[in-house]
């Protein structure tokens, strides 16, 4: 009998040690090295974010035709995974980003242009950016699905686990050219960092401890 039981205490001990082990490795978190936890964006978000900026759009321009609805919807997914994807490589360093953000701007008025021939349509899209782009068109289903990130921009998009609330104050060049330009604002997260992009188009980042950095 005493063999027997010591066989069942022996048993239990050795499932409830296992039982431990299985549990610490379910809640066992990778954090990355520099100390934050990410998670992505998901396609679906993009396309959510991209349709309702551009249905938005064709709205207020009495755009009715389906086929431009769809291609602008397409434009502003791109454009919306272009973004973030900026915001990420400039997320450590903002050295360089304001260059960066003028190729981002072309690259993106050149799509639009492709797509609203009308010459009224084309001017009215460049001169209300700022009505149409992320930071403007973001719901709390999409804050939430973001991974975190500091954005160094006035139309900052927001891609972080920390959900980001953006005030801007955005001023534009709208020459029909190439449509590249800097936009200066000022972005605050609400993890109280704050970035402010001047009219040089140099970059201020100040976190909440008032460290300062460029």
């Amino acid at each position: 009998m005493k063999n027997a039981l010591l066989l069942l205490v022996s048993a239990t001990a050795l499932s409830l040690a296992s039982c431990s082990q299985e549990k610490t490795t379910d809640t066992t978190t990778t954090v990355p090295a520099d100390g934050s936890t990410t998670t992505t964006v998901s396609d679906a978000t993009y396309k959510t974010r991209g349709s309702r900026m551009a249905d938005k759009f064709a709205a207020d321009m009495k755009i009715s035709d389906e086929a431009t609805r769809e291609k602008l919807r397409t434009a502003y997914y791109n454009r919306s995974k272009r973004y973030d994807e900026l915001v990420a490589k400039y997320k450590a360093d903002t050295a360089g980003y304001a260059a960066a953000r003028r190729d981002y701007n072309t690259a993106t008025d050149s799509e639009f242009q492709t797509i609203l021939v009308v010459p009224a349509q084309y001017s009215a899209y460049q001169s209300s950016r700022s009505n149409y782009d992320e930071a403007s068109n973001l719901d709390n289903a999409d804050q939430s699905a973001s991974s975190s990130m500091a954005t160094p921009s006035a139309d900052s998009s927001a891609m972080s686990s920390t959900s980001t609330t953006t005030t801007t104050t955005t001023t534009s060049d709208n020459t029909m050219g190439s449509g590249a330009m800097v936009e200066k604002g000022k972005t605050k997260l609400t993890d109280g960092t704050k970035i402010k992009v001047k009219d040089d188009g140099t970059v201020k980042v100040k976190d909440a401890d008032g460290n300062k950095s460029k």
